[in-house]
């Protein structure tokens, strides 16, 4: 089959399990499927994986298992499926069946669905969260490799957030890249000092944060 008659869009997927659009970007959001190629706004999907996954999930969802469950499930099992290139996307040397988890905190919708569409892309896990109680809740829960951290939070700032996870020996070895539209000295080195390992000034370009996110994740591995 051509390489154009593999890949397959999100409509298509959600015709092949049965299912609408909607539950299908949960399913891509949760890690269950892989976008392998992206064009635009378009994701693509590779029909061969589709389809095993769809048979896999039968299964899963008789046993009663949560969605997160059924990620770890077939993130289990990728050596089973075909595992098809992915285009321009990041895996860490350790364990490539595992994509990367970030986590994105910022209270505002529209950045966090247009940062999270572009890291899906270069084949990363994504988390939210909208507030600073959401953020150290879900870096607890959810054991992202990389944070992605605005500093102008509801409940508790980026600083504060920043600042407890880095005192936690649970939660410190978690990268965090402040993101923020706050472009001066003092408060970067105020970031540095609260344990910040990168800081990125709002409006950024795409490719270069996805660079830094690479870079603080290579830093991580030996530690982590």
């Amino acid at each position: 089959m051509p390489q154009s008659e593999q890949l397959i869009d999100i409509r298509e997927v959600a015709e092949t399990f049965g299912k609408s659009v909607e539950s299908i970007r949960k399913y891509k959001n949760f890690g269950i499927i892989r976008v392998i190629d992206k064009r635009g706004n378009k994701d693509f999907f590779d029909r061969s994986e589709i389809l095993k996954i769809r048979d896999r999930l039968r299964d899963f969802r008789l046993k009663g298992l949560s969605l997160s469950q059924i990620a770890d499930q077939l993130g289990a099992a990728r050596g089973d499926l075909a595992t098809p290139p992915m285009r321009q996307g990041y895996a860490p040397a350790a364990d490539t069946d595992h994509p990367p988890k970030v986590l994105i905190v910022d209270d505002e919708a529209e950045a966090r669905s247009a940062l999270g569409e572009f890291l899906q892309g270069q084949g990363f896990v994504i988390h939210e969260a909208v507030d600073g109680e959401e953020a150290l809740a879900k870096a607890f829960t959810e054991k992202p490799d990389v944070l992605l951290l605005d500093l102008r939070l509801p409940k508790l700032d980026g600083y504060q957030v920043c600042q407890t996870l880095k005192g936690n020996p649970i939660t410190s070895g978690i990268p965090i890249i402040m993101v923020t539209a706050l472009n001066t000295t003092p408060q970067k080195v105020k970031g540095i000092e609260y344990g910040a390992d990168d800081y990125v000034t709002k409006p950024f370009d795409l490719e270069e944060l996805f660079a830094r996110i690479k870079m603080v994740l290579r830093r991580a591995q030996p530690a982590r």
